[in-house]
């Protein structure tokens, strides 16, 4: 269990901090439940996500500076999702975003990436349903990224494009 205060990354929400831990009863008397009352980092007073202690909803700690540090160190070996056609494609990219961790988000990250840039050189535009996975995989990396490495989202951006480009910015 988190205490007041502590960061965690929550499934969709991101990196947040715990702002309080309390009793609600949200569906009536006598459903009383404990309820994490979070705030997203990269939100900062826009929202709340009120999550019960217990629930499925995901949540973990988020992965140290070191994690990410190796993690950067090994984006030449990550896996490159090859699979033929756009839907199937999507949904190998959904399965890796699912399983809530930063390597299969690179891997998203990275293959998505090195198909924009092969469509761009042979003239042809990004795919917009590319695109789409790029923003949701590319912020839920990058921001824990950036918070566990106490940087920016650009810099561990830059970081991350530069060693697939070949180049250590």
């Amino acid at each position: 269990m988190y205490k007041v205060g502590d960061y965690l990354m929550h499934e969709t929400s991101g990196v947040c901090q715990v702002k309080e831990i309390s009793e609600k009863a949200l569906h009536g008397k006598g459903s009383e439940k404990l309820y994490y009352c979070l705030e997203p980092i990269f939100e900062k007073g826009k929202s709340t996500v009120i999550t019960p202690v217990d629930s499925n909803t995901r949540i973990r700690d988020v992965k140290s500076s070191g994690e990410f540090e190796k993690l950067l160190d090994e984006i030449p070996g990550i896996d490159v999702i090859h699979e033929e056609g756009n839907r199937a494609r999507t949904e190998k990219f959904k399965e890796k975003i699912s399983l809530f961790d930063p390597k299969p988000l690179a891997s998203v990250v990275k293959s998505i990436y090195l198909h924009q840039k092969k469509r761009i050189a042979s003239g042809k535009k990004p795919m917009s349903s590319d695109e789409r996975v790029m923003d949701v995989a590319g912020k839920r990396l990058f921001e824990e990224m950036a918070f566990s490495m106490k940087s920016d989202m650009e810099t561990v951006k830059k970081a991350f494009f530069g060693r697939l480009d070949g180049e250590d910015r």
